[in-house]
């Protein structure tokens, strides 16, 4: 996931040389430690290193008999400022490249999510443990460029129109949940109704005019979206270590709240409340165990 490094304030780091010390800096200063058994002659470790608010690195290996380790993954992390509901979580497992990730439906849009799971040993230590509930999780987009856009125009009866079709839509999903047949048919009928009003719309306007968000997947099994959306909440956190500037967005986007970071050389344009951001992010994140 270099890539995405620059998203936490490392977007200098590309020579195999300064990859080495920075594994190594994690390695010998850690925050935290997590072990877990993996076969007779291994054990899964990982090691995490802060370097800022929220911001920092993960390693993750095998640990052998002979105290020699194996890393297999050095990935950027992000902790969410805020647990998003959801209906439930499915974990997708490759033990041999030691990539979990997660899919999930968000509770009030019903849009489906999926993630790069980081909290790997705590899941593998509790998944088979009845008595654990799962309260939610924890996701960020880590964004490795993105521009700042204008919002679209609306008048005060667009806005109350719009506020009462969130209404009608998250009831028509808790009916749907309930095996409402008739209320997944309009549904159905809506997003058919809606596509078609669109398709009609882009012949003459722009699409950023006529699309006000749109979070759709790139890749599912790298878990990469192509995100739009309005900013409702902003901060600016800097890496301590690099002293790079990263920017920490909440974006609302197809009837949810969506987390991204990224780097403020990366990002064009200047971010504020009210404004829409648009770019490609990977989404990571924890799942919230009870």
């Amino acid at each position: 996931m270099e890539t995405y490094m620059s998203a936490i304030g490392f977007g200098n780091i590309r020579k195999k040389k300064q990859w080495d010390m920075l594994i190594d800096e994690v390695l010998n200063d850690a925050d935290k430690q997590y072990v877990t058994n993996h076969d007779e002659d291994h054990v899964f470790i990982e090691y995490y290193k802060s370097y800022g608010r929220n911001i920092g690195v993960v390693l993750r290996g095998l640990l052998d008999n002979d105290k020699d380790i194996d890393f297999e993954t050095c990935d950027p992390y992000f902790d969410s400022k805020y647990i998003m509901d959801v209906s439930e979580v499915e974990v997708e497992e490759d033990e041999e490249d030691y990539f979990y990730f997660a899919v999930s439906e968000e509770e009030q849009s019903g849009v489906e999510i999926v993630f790069q799971l980081q909290n790997i040993i705590e899941y593998l230590e509790i998944k088979d443990d009845k008595e654990v509930f799962i309260e939610g999780i924890k996701v960020v987009g880590l964004a490795s460029k993105g521009t700042i856009i204008l919002p679209v125009e609306k008048t005060e009866c667009d806005l109350e129109y719009e506020n009462e079709q969130k209404e009608w839509r998250k009831e028509l999903l808790k009916r749907v949940k309930a095996g409402d047949e008739e209320a997944r048919k309009i549904l159905e009928s809506e997003a058919e109704e809606a596509a078609e009003i669109i398709e009609e719309r882009l012949q003459s306007e722009d699409i950023l005019s006529v699309i006000e968000g749109y979070f759709i997947p790139i890749d599912y099994l790298e878990a990469t979206y192509s995100i739009l959306g309005i900013i409702k909440e902003l901060e600016l956190i800097i890496n301590e270590e690099t002293k790079e500037e990263i920017y920490w967005l909440l974006v609302e986007s197809m009837g949810m709240s969506i987390e991204i970071a990224i780097n403020a050389e990366e990002l064009t344009g200047k971010p504020q409340v009210g404004m829409r951001f648009m770019g490609i992010c990977w989404m990571q994140g924890t799942i919230v165990f009870s």
